[in-house]
């Protein structure tokens, strides 16, 4: 499938969000971390959304950027069952919204190399 979206997208400022409640849950023998976010819809009623954290984020210092282009916000994440590096840009629209562009990119799970069974170079 040839989409010129996949491995990319956008987040909204939100500013009428509010997380209720942040835990952990097993499922299919899994521990899992997600919350409660509470917003409201178009016509100012409220809404509850379930979400699933999928990793951690860390903010790039832009004293420390490589260079322009790179993420001012990233991490590692696993989304079903593909591990991703994202990165996050903040950027402003032309009528002057932020929002935050995303990009996704596939990474090797790391290799245990003293995992039973594993190939010894020798």
């Amino acid at each position: 499938m040839d989409n010129d979206n996949e491995k990319k997208g956008y987040l909204w400022h939100e500013t009428n969000a509010q997380v209720l409640r942040k835990g952990t849950y097993t499922i299919n023998g899994k521990k899992r971390y997600g919350g409660i976010l509470k917003s409201q819809n178009n016509k100012g009623e409220d809404k509850y959304e379930f979400f699933e954290c999928v990793g951690l984020l860390h903010l790039n210092d832009p004293q420390q950027k490589k260079s322009e282009r790179s993420p001012d916000m990233g991490g590692k994440i696993t989304q079903d069952c593909q591990t991703y590096k994202l990165g996050c840009w903040a950027r402003e629209s032309e009528q002057g919204t932020p929002y935050t562009s995303l990009g996704f990119q596939e990474i090797e799970e790391e290799k245990d190399n003293n995992a039973i069974g594993a190939k010894i170079p020798f």
